[in-house]
């Protein structure tokens, strides 16, 4: 397997999904097709921008949609890869930034899970949303999930301090300026593993302007919370856009 590059999830992505097993995929993915609903999108096909082990993008395959995904990591790959797809599973090696589909494939374009802070330069982000814009369909939606200042600031505890299943993970968060590092470390089997990524909080003001530097138009900001009345969903947003023409 090719090495993964900088800022991809690596080993971490072997237990991500038993951080997050609790996380109700299903209510983000109803939360993204009203959102699509409202701009009057009717949705066959949905793309999955850094899908990571693919929990969206399964959920959205077994509703019926024709899915495809991709992301930087390969292991966040194979993982998605092996999961009970009710067909073959579309799955593309890719970065945001230069985002491996054609023009207007999609109906729906979701980049969640704050994906898109991993792009620490507002130039790149302005790349990464003219790509996402570009492979939406005339009349499609893109849906952006964003860094939420109350994750960074506040957090959700089970998700920085996990002892279940035989996993022990401990996550921390230091914030200098509008730079986050996250710091996981974690054990599992017996075998301890540690990772640091980085991410950029952007202000709303900042993603307004790279919304439309990259040539989206702001339809509306969709507040996860109280939709999903989970600690998850506290302080999340979904900024739906909608592209060029």
């Amino acid at each position: 397997m090719p090495a993964v590059p900088p800022g991809a999830y690596r080993r971490y992505a072997l237990v991500y999904d038993l951080v997050w097993a609790a996380a109700p995929y299903d209510r983000f993915v109803d939360l993204c097709l009203e959102a699509a609903a409202a701009q009057g999108t009717a949705v066959r096909r949905v793309l999955v921008a850094a899908c990571g082990t693919g929990n969206a993008a399964v959920e959205l395959a077994g509703r019926g949609y024709e899915v495809t995904g991709f992301d930087l990591s390969l292991p966040m790959l194979s993982v998605a890869a092996a999961k009970p797809w009710p067909d073959p599973p579309r799955l593309v090696a890719g970065d945001l930034r230069a985002v491996p589909l054609g023009d207007g494939w999609a109906d729906l374009v979701l980049v969640l899970n704050a994906s898109i802070n991993y792009l620490l330069e507002p130039e790149e982000v302005v790349a990464a949303l003219g790509h996402l814009g570009r492979t939406a369909a005339p009349g499609g939606t893109v849906v952006v999930e964003p860094l939420s200042p109350r994750f960074v600031h506040q957090g959700w505890a089970p998700g920085r301090h996990l002892d279940r299943d035989g996993l022990r993970l401990d996550a921390s968060y230091e914030v200098s300026g509008d730079l986050l590092a996250e710091r996981l470390r974690w054990s599992l089997g017996g075998v301890e593993e540690a990772e640091t990524y980085r991410q950029r909080l952007y202000s709303e003001a900042e993603l307004e302007a790279l919304l439309a530097a990259a040539g989206l138009e702001l339809a509306e900001r969709r507040p996860m919370w109280p939709a999903i009345p989970a600690q998850p969903a506290r302080g999340r947003t979904l900024w739906v856009a909608r592209p060029p023409g």
